[in-house]
């Protein structure tokens, strides 16, 4: 599913829709994050370079970029994004997507704490 061709296709289609998309390099690629005015999504860490503090240095970067108040969604079940969001200053909205009859994804907004 996640072939080099269709990462590329979904990267170019985030990008012709308004988002920015960074991509964190230290001697090879590390992780990414892309905004679109106050909206950060797919903040990725690759998984041998997670809990090293690269997710923080992204979320920071992609919180400075964002036009308004950042927030961002995340599967209702995900607690370890949960727990990083809620560290970093993150609250939940509230508002709720329905991805399936049994799964949701929830908002989280930036409360201004640092990160």
């Amino acid at each position: 599913m996640h072939t080099p061709e269709r990462q590329q296709e979904y990267i170019q289609k985030k990008i012709n829709s308004g988002s920015s998309f960074y991509m964190l390099v230290e001697d090879e690629p590390i992780g990414v994050v892309s905004v679109r005015e106050s909206l950060i999504e797919d903040l990725y860490i690759l998984p041998d370079k997670q809990k090293m503090g690269y997710g923080t240095q992204l979320l920071r970067f992609a919180i400075e970029r964002c036009t308004g108040i950042p927030t961002l969604w995340i599967l209702e079940n995900n607690t370890d994004a949960k727990r990083f969001y809620h560290k970093a200053g993150f609250k939940e909205t509230g508002k709720i997507h329905a991805i399936t009859d049994g799964l949701d994804e929830i908002e989280l907004s930036y409360a201004l704490s640092p990160v």
